[in-house]
């Protein structure tokens, strides 16, 4: 059963990460009319968070190959919050850019060190199902880090949103990773790995192999991207749409949640398929997904419920999806051992995409509006499938990983 208790504390610690993170986002409609900072300048601080973001997914993904999780993790909780503290106290642009570009290293070691985690638990047969469960911690802790800092915000102001989830962020996960320690040995785990996956690593060491994963690498920049432009600005949007505080926080609660049960529901499907069919299902869904982010604004300004109903339907296609590409892809390509430093350089690329997602996307709101800018990224979603299908032919030519 400790496997079960293994996967409950990593969901739990990976869904607090974003207490310090998503806050930001839901803070910036709030920061524009109180401090009078250009959406321009909004996106340039959140595009800071994620050049850290992207470097240091590298870096920890490598770490973690090395050093064991626990001592990682709480580097990464105890940064994470005094950097989200002194964000709340601050007032200059240039200072929340400094602090969120510090936060951006320390919220990089949650992920590529709990993947490696939940990937010594996982069996082959398993690992899309059990990815996609472990998965909707970042979705749904998402939404219930937009939940609880919305509620704050509304009551007390935006400062509060960072000192109060700075302070609970460390309160609730250094006993949970102290808790973690009881049952992983980090030192039976190595080689327990390179015993009973040899054979995985000796698999992707071919140039197809090394291909495939820096396509993927690309794919999630791109999807990475385009849903980041939704995570930034969502928020925004809705408040300039809607004023009232509930109906706000409804719709975009809403978003995160229905990515959770996309994640599950997908899981469960490509679990039952071959990678290279999985990869046609993916071709079909994000062109749907092009559709639906075109339509999304249109249909949400006339018809709320029609809207919202878009909505949560884009939001199950974008989270299943990067929920596949950013963990059970990649420890598929390169095996168990080195699993967090495949899924930090495929982390890193999506990094990269927020970045520039952040910042694009601010400059277009600020000079041809939301619309537009929803619009421009349904185009960059039809990068996807020609990607996509250059990854299925890789594959088809590489048996061990089909």
């Amino acid at each position: 059963m400790n496997y079960i208790k293994i996967i409950i504390i990593a969901w739990i610690i990976y869904a607090s990460f974003y207490l310090c993170r998503v806050n930001y986002p839901i803070s910036i409609p709030f920061i524009n009319s109180d401090l009078g900072i250009t959406f321009t300048s909004l996106g340039l601080i959140a595009s800071a968070f994620f050049a850290s973001y992207s470097i240091g997914q590298v870096i920890n993904g490598y770490l973690g190959v090395r050093y064991r999780p626990w001592r990682l993790l709480i580097l990464g909780i105890v940064g994470s919050s005094i950097t989200t503290l002194l964000f709340g106290f601050s007032a200059s642009p240039s200072t929340f850019l400094i602090l969120w570009l510090i936060n951006g290293y320390f919220q990089s070691i949650g992920w590529p060190i709990l993947v490696k985690v939940i990937a010594t638990v996982l069996t082959h047969e398993n690992m899309s199902k059990g990815y996609g469960i472990f998965n909707t911690s970042w979705a749904l802790g998402h939404a219930l880090s937009w939940l609880f800092t919305g509620l704050i915000i509304d009551h007390y102001g935006w400062r509060w949103g960072f000192i109060v989830n700075g302070v609970i962020f460390p309160a609730v996960n250094i006993p949970l990773v102290l808790d973690l320690m009881r049952y992983i040995s980090p030192l039976e785990t190595a080689k327990s790995d390179i015993n009973r996956h040899r054979d995985e690593f000796n698999c992707i060491t071919s140039g197809k192999h090394v291909i495939a994963l820096l396509i993927l690498a690309l794919v999630y920049l791109v999807m990475y991207a385009v849903r980041y432009a939704l995570v930034m600005y969502l928020p925004s949007y809705v408040h300039h749409v809607e004023r009232h505080i509930s109906t706000f926080l409804l719709t975009i609660v809403l978003f995160p949640i229905s990515g959770s049960l996309g994640m599950v529901s997908l899981g469960f499907l490509f679990n039952r398929v071959a990678m290279h069919k999985r990869i046609i299902l993916m071709i079909i869904m994000n062109i749907a997904v092009a559709i639906l982010l075109s339509i999304f604004p249109l249909c949400y300004e006339e018809s709320r419920l029609l809207g919202l109903l878009i909505l949560m339907l884009l939001s199950s296609l974008l989270y299943g999806l990067e929920s596949q590409v950013v963990s059970t892809m990649p420890v598929t390509l390169i095996g168990r051992k080195y699993s967090s430093l495949a899924v930090g350089i495929i982390d890193s690329a999506g990094s990269i995409g927020a970045f520039i997602s952040s910042l694009v996307s601010g400059m277009i709101i600020d000079s041809s509006g939301f619309n537009i800018m929803l619009r421009f990224w349904s185009y960059v979603e039809m990068i996807l499938p020609a990607l996509l299908l250059t990854l299925m032919l890789i594959i088809r030519r590489a048996p061990c990983l089909d």
